[in-house]
């Protein structure tokens, strides 16, 4: 009897464990990759499948251990940055279940090393013909006030994401420019905080990972990148150091990643501030770029190669200035140049001019014409990298302009970005020169967008 019932409480036990284990099973989750090993080449990407168990509702993260090596998108989309290895590991949010894979990323093969596209032919107007139509980010990463990561709110815009890229180019725009403010973030031997760059790194990622071009500059230096003969040596040193570094970082991006050295250089509040400087503040302009240029060639990896936008004296539109914009001894360099016109439509905040008009329409092509005449026609491409008009509750007027403006840069073989600041605020309260809502991703003012499409189609 005693051993009957130590046999049935025997059963009992095994058949509770057994039961236990069932429910556990059932009860479990987790993730698996799927591969746990792969390769991707310099500039390509290639996608890993997450699949989960035990579970219907769930978020994946995505991280890698090397952002320099491979980065990792939503979906599991990689894209290979330079040579080496790395671990991209998913996990479902708010556990422990976790599953990683090796990855391995390899040079392009070619003849230069460099992950430049077969279809890049090294001939700058050739390339340009792939800009079709882009849109600043501005008044973001180009603050000023500020030396932390937290300086990128400080216009008042929220923090760049991944899903504003994304409405971006949904609506159209294949190409931003992102404007970065880095000498608030050197320390005093120039060297530029490690977060800072991280995170412009992040914000060209997302563009990048989405397939669009990229211009990145230095912007709203002038409290320091002065072009005067007595601060000429120490603005070098700085400027050279700055993109010495983001040299660095980008070395690996290929061609959808676009460097331009400067944004507006020029002497704020001098008598020629917006009209061309002076002869001698040109041709400073003009070592400037050619510093910038050497420091980008000397770097390595893809920076051998990689298309540089150069800009006249505070990229005036001015004959003087362009003129004497010196063109480098290099294939691979863009002109870029800034103009609002109309000027009293576009951007004279204190003109009550609201109407596109016949002597607008020719205020463009006139300016179209010198660009080509200067530049084009002797094969240097331009891009236009910042137009725009106020808003002055007159968004029909503003569209016709905008269509106008990109149609006859367009048939010039240039493309324009526009300056979008994140506000749409009337004259009195400053420059509203936005046309989305960053907060809500929506539009403020579709037509125009439309326009600036419909415009873009000559090119």
């Amino acid at each position: 009897m005693k051993f009957k019932r130590i046999f049935s409480l025997l059963i009992a036990a095994i058949m509770m464990t057994a039961l236990f284990a069932v429910n556990v099973s059932a009860a479990g989750k987790s993730v698996k990759l799927s591969k746990s090993s792969v390769s991707v080449t310099v500039g390509k990407t290639t996608t890993l499948k997450a699949t989960v168990t035990g579970c219907k509702k769930y978020t994946l993260v995505w991280s890698t251990s090397d952002k320099s090596v491979v980065t990792v998108a939503a979906g599991g989309k990689l894209t290979g940055k330079s040579a080496g290895t790395a671990t991209v590991s998913v996990k479902i949010k708010g556990t422990d279940c976790k599953a990683s894979c090796k990855v391995t990323v390899k040079k392009a093969s070619s003849n230069t090393g460099s992950s430049v596209s077969s279809k890049d032919s090294g001939n700058a107007l050739e390339f340009v013909k792939n800009i079709k139509i882009g849109m600043n980010i501005g008044n973001t990463l180009d603050a000023i006030s500020g030396n932390d990561l937290s300086s990128e709110t400080s216009w008042g815009n929220p923090k760049i994401t991944e899903d504003l890229i994304k409405t971006i180019k949904k609506a159209g725009f294949n190409t931003v420019r992102i404007p970065v403010s880095w000498g608030n973030h050197t320390d005093s031997s120039n060297k530029i905080d490690k977060a800072w760059m991280d995170r412009v790194q992040q914000v060209v990622d997302y563009a990048i990972d989405n397939d669009m071009y990229v211009i990145l500059n230095t912007h709203h230096e002038g409290s320091w990148l002065i072009p005067s003969s007595e601060k000429e040596k120490a603005v070098t040193k700085k400027y050279t150091a700055i993109w010495e570094q983001i040299c660095e970082r980008f070395k690996n991006y290929d061609e959808h990643l676009i460097f331009e050295g400067m944004n507006e250089p020029k002497t704020d509040g001098s008598a020629n501030e917006w009209t061309g400087g002076t002869a001698a503040e040109r041709k400073i302009v003009n070592d400037l770029n050619q510093a910038f240029i050497d420091t980008v060639r000397a770097s390595g990896g893809n920076n051998k190669t990689r298309y540089l936008m150069i800009t006249p004296y505070a990229a005036s539109s001015s004959y003087s200035a362009l003129k004497d914009l010196t063109i480098p001894n290099d294939s691979r360099i863009i002109v870029s140049v800034h103009a609002y016109i109309p000027y009293n439509m576009a951007l004279n905040r204190y003109s009550d001019e609201k109407t596109f008009t016949e002597s607008g329409k020719k205020d463009i092509d006139n300016f179209v014409k010198t660009l080509n005449d200067l530049f084009v026609s002797k094969g240097t491409p331009v891009i236009i990298g910042e137009m725009a008009s106020l808003n002055k509750e007159n968004t029909a007027e503003r569209a016709k302009l905008a269509e106008y403006y990109v149609s006859s840069a367009a048939k010039a073989g240039i493309p324009c970005v526009w300056w979008d600041n994140g506000t749409k605020c009337p004259p009195s309260q400053g420059e509203g020169l936005g046309i989305i809502d960053r907060s809500t991703l929506t539009w403020w003012y579709k037509d125009i967008v439309d326009a600036l499409m419909k415009g873009a189609k000559n090119r």
